[in-house]
């Protein structure tokens, strides 16, 4: 036996004052009396003292020296060897992925996996230790390895379920090191052990391994596995939707799929999806406003078919016969942002050209203004395109200048560029999306010598930018040197969607694809240059109503200039933008200024789905299900010994006390 704190025994010598209270006798007073008749008969009465009268003296000394070596010994923390080379550890790895949400019984799978967890807890020896790992988009270490119960309990019930999907591996792999090389360690995993990640992780057995499964085997889900919207590349009013839900069950399932854009139905498709059968379907709709698109699975059933062939599964409750295909309700719906479309004025200064003229026109949402001079007050609002003909100080606001004859500002004119072939695209920009200018034809365009350097679109192989953004504090602007009227650029379909870009880029769309995300995921939304940059001047709201400030970041980029009247040089430029932290939650997330009033509209919507196979299909392998697992459990002797000797103390002084008031033990 060994002490953990010798040190203690030093107040073993709390025995001596015990002692000498019993030995210290205490003086008598003199009291002068007129008769010791009374005494006499006191002292006849009462005979001298027997051997026990004398010996209870001594077992309450006893007692008391008792009591203070229990105290002691507790103190000095005593443990045997054998609890050190025995002692456990262990970690707890918690899935609290979206499948563990499902229902098979009267609680969820979550639910169950966290009350196993804390039952594991009680079972902890003296000198074992725990720690708990949760599993989810990324490997989180809640409690390090500690053997104080309430701490690890507290640390339990403090883990809430996500809608993310989940990886075990990676959470496995950390458990593995936080055990290291300890004999008794183990790696306890609390999951419901679905079909795909039993695949994944449970493909080598590991004795260091062991599984805490929590589902069921025959569990049927029906779910939405691919949500996404997008704006049509042909019609300006039109988007397109891409669908697909999964039925992972072993029975045939009827159903609806309803769509709603902005709460208005949409569209109802009617489902009839055979076991493990897949429906996807890509769809056509129109819409100027957008929105939030919604999809709902609903009125799904077992299909009649196969009730009469499992007359059992029939003869169920309609509630448990939903239950069976539709265990989770997390991807029954699904959401997309869809970007509004808005109306653009767009004053056009030509001495006539039929290209630019028709370009403009044919997209419903520009109201087109041609002119051959210059107004007299230049628009506040709305796109000037320039064709040709630019003024000395180009106008403030929104400017696209396509094939200059003069300078500006901005540029002075060069000399055409001899056979001008695009050989580097901006491929990141979106003013560049879906185009390809490296086989088109450009004769005549020429060569700008830029005030400030710009952000190149296009250039040639001599590196001349072709196509341009100009860098100035008066408002946006791009340049186009291409002449139209020469080469092919105007019969290609590059230069609609050129055009489509620009006129997005200018009414600050960033793309007419907002990509739904998958739950776990991180996303950043850029911020105007004008922004405010407060570090709690904006906050992020969550489906629930939550929400969380957003800190400003800023990112640093750096680019050549390459202006002939100075000298080349790195300038940095920087740009603001939000950092938004994983989206656990299924819905729509919006980023908004702090201070925004009731009726203003968010910075940006981002659309959060579950999405994913894995956690639609709920059945778990009968295998795993049946597996046996090396259950812990603490013995009796659970407790370190200073527990039961500090218990003993005050049990003995319980039972002292009780001996004096009888009057056995003085």
């Amino acid at each position: 036996m060994a002490f953990a704190t010798p040190l203690a025994f030093a107040l073993a010598a709390l025995a001596v004052p015990v002692v000498v209270f019993y030995i210290l006798k205490v003086r008598l007073r003199r009291v002068p009396v007129s008769t010791n008749l009374f005494w006499k008969q006191i002292f006849d009465e009462k005979p001298p003292r027997s051997l026990w009268q004398y010996l209870r003296h001594v077992l309450s000394l006893l007692a008391q020296l008792l009591l203070v070596t229990l105290l002691v010994l507790a103190v000095a923390d005593p443990y045997f060897s054998w609890q050190l080379l025995q002692a456990r550890r262990i970690v707890a790895v918690i899935d609290n992925s979206a499948s563990m949400r499902a229902d098979d019984g009267e609680s969820s799978r979550f639910d169950a996996a966290i009350d196993a967890a804390l039952a594991t807890v009680d079972g902890l020896r003296f000198r074992d230790e725990m720690a708990i790992v949760l599993a989810g988009s990324e490997p989180e270490v809640v409690v390090g390895m500690s053997g104080h119960a309430p701490t690890l309990k507290r640390a339990l019930r403090s883990i809430e379920i996500s809608d993310n999907s989940t990886d075990l591996k990676p959470a496995i792999d950390l458990g593995k090191r936080l055990v290291a090389e300890h004999p008794h360690g183990q790696v306890l995993v609390f999951t419901d052990g679905c079909r795909k990640k039993a695949e994944e992780n449970n493909a080598e057995p590991d004795a260091a391994v062991s599984y805490r499964v929590f589902g069921s085997a025959d569990a049927g889900n029906v779910g939405i596995t691919r949500f996404q919207v997008r704006r049509s590349l042909i019609d300006p009013l039109g988007y397109e939707v891409l669908v697909a839900v999964r039925n992972a069950s072993s029975h045939p399932v009827k159903g609806r799929l309803e769509l709603e854009l902005a709460g208005s139905p949409v569209d109802i498709l009617p489902l009839d999806l055979s076991p493990e059968g897949v429906f996807a379907r890509s769809l056509e709709k129109t819409s100027l406003e957008g929105g939030t698109l919604t999809a709902s699975l609903t009125e799904l059933q077992i299909a009649d078919d196969d009730q009469e062939d499992e007359p059992s599964e029939a003869s169920k409750p309609e509630t448990d016969r939903k239950r069976v295909i539709n265990s989770l309700a997390t991807d029954d719906r699904a959401w997309a942002v869809l970007p509004a479309r808005a109306i653009q004025n767009v004053l056009l200064i030509t001495e006539g050209n039929l290209f630019l003229q028709k370009v403009f026109e044919a997209n419903p949402l520009v109201r087109v203004t041609v002119q051959a001079e210059f107004p007299d007050k230049w628009p506040a609002d709305g796109i000037v395109v320039l064709h040709r003909k630019v003024p000395e100080m180009l106008p403030p606001g929104q400017v696209f200048v396509v094939d200059p004859s003069g300078d500006c500002d901005a540029w002075k004119l060069g000399q055409p560029i001899r056979d001008p072939i695009v050989t580097e695209q901006d491929e990141a920009s979106t003013l560049m999306t879906h185009v390809r200018l490296d086989n088109v034809v450009m004769p005549k365009a020429r060569a700008l010598t830029f005030t400030n350097p710009p952000h190149a679109l296009a250039s040639v192989l001599s590196g001349e930018a072709v196509y341009a953004e100009v860098k100035r504090e008066r408002g946006k602007c791009l340049v186009l040197t291409v002449d139209i009227n020469e080469g092919d650029l105007a019969f290609r379909t590059a230069f609609p969607i050129m055009v489509a870009n620009t006129l997005g880029w200018f009414n600050g769309q960033t793309g007419e694809l907002r990509q739904a995300l998958p739950t776990g995921s991180i996303a950043e939304v850029e911020l105007a240059d004008d922004a405010e940059t407060e570090e709690s001047a904006f906050v992020l709201h969550n489906p629930s109503g939550d929400s969380q400030p957003l800190p400003v970041h800023r990112r640093a980029a750096a680019h050549e200039a390459s202006n002939g009247d100075e000298e080349a040089g790195a300038i940095a430029e920087s740009s603001a933008y939000l950092a938004v932290p994983p989206l656990n939650k299924c819905g729509v997330w919006s980023v908004a200024r702090a201070a925004s009033g009731e009726g203003e509209s968010p910075l940006a919507e981002l659309a959060v789905n579950l999405a994913s196979d894995a956690e639609s299909d709920l059945r778990t392998p009968a295998e795993l299900i049946t597996k046996p697992t090396n259950h812990l459990a603490a013995s009796w002797f659970s407790r370190p010994l200073w527990y039961y000797l500090a218990a003993a103390a005050c049990l003995l002084a319980l039972v002292e006390w009780v001996l004096h008031q009888r009057r056995v033990l003085t």
